[in-house]
């Protein structure tokens, strides 16, 4: 019997030594790199880290131009309401590109609204005009959201809070694949993969 033990481990041996390294790899890593294989990257594949692979994608493809899209700052002013500053980039017929400023008040029910500024704050308008709207606040959250164009016809959209990336999409000029990473509160980090 004690033979027969030894024969049997001997020739299991190399599949429960690849059993004992072998690491898990969640979904979401094996969605990224269907998508994307030049993304591969041992730290992510247990536990993706959105930080790291804003990191890995910028590595990977760099960026020839990178744009504001959003800017939404959440806030509580000086006198204790709830605030939301959004600043939103728009390009004309012409490309050039513009600044809209937009203030909302949000009551205890999470209700926005709208509240009416003046051209010279709605449009284009200066740090100071924004810092004024600051003043004495406590800011909550402060949410950017960016699109990089990549040199190899790689466009890249990504939104952070503070310095924490929430979510980054990576696409192709065609569009032949996709992936999409983002932070779900419930679920964590989920990335899904789009393929044509």
């Amino acid at each position: 019997m004690l033979r027969f033990v030894v024969v049997l481990l001997a020739s299991l041996g190399p599949q429960l030594l690849w059993a004992q390294t072998a690491k898990p790899v969640s979904v979401s890593y094996e969605n990224l790199i269907r998508c994307f294989p030049e993304l591969k990257d041992e730290s992510l594949s247990f536990k993706v880290d959105l930080n790291r692979l804003k990191e890995l994608i910028d590595e990977k493809f760099v960026t020839s131009q990178s744009q504001l899209r959003q800017r939404k700052i959440h806030y509580i002013d000086a006198d204790q309401q709830k605030m939301n500053l959004i600043l939103r980039t728009h390009f004309s017929a012409v490309k050039k590109m513009s600044t809209q400023l937009s203030l909302q008040k949000v009551d205890e029910k999470g209700l926005v609204t709208d509240l009416k500024l003046t051209k010279n704050q709605a449009s284009n308008p200066k740090q100071e005009v924004i810092n004024n709207f600051l003043l004495g606040a406590s800011i909550k959250s402060d949410e950017y959201s960016y699109i990089d164009t990549k040199l190899n016809g790689v466009i890249s959209t990504y939104r952070r809070n503070f310095k924490e990336v929430m979510e980054i999409e990576l696409s192709d000029k065609p569009r032949r694949r996709s992936v999409l990473c983002e932070k779900r509160d419930e679920l964590g980090i989920i990335c899904t993969c789009t393929k044509k």
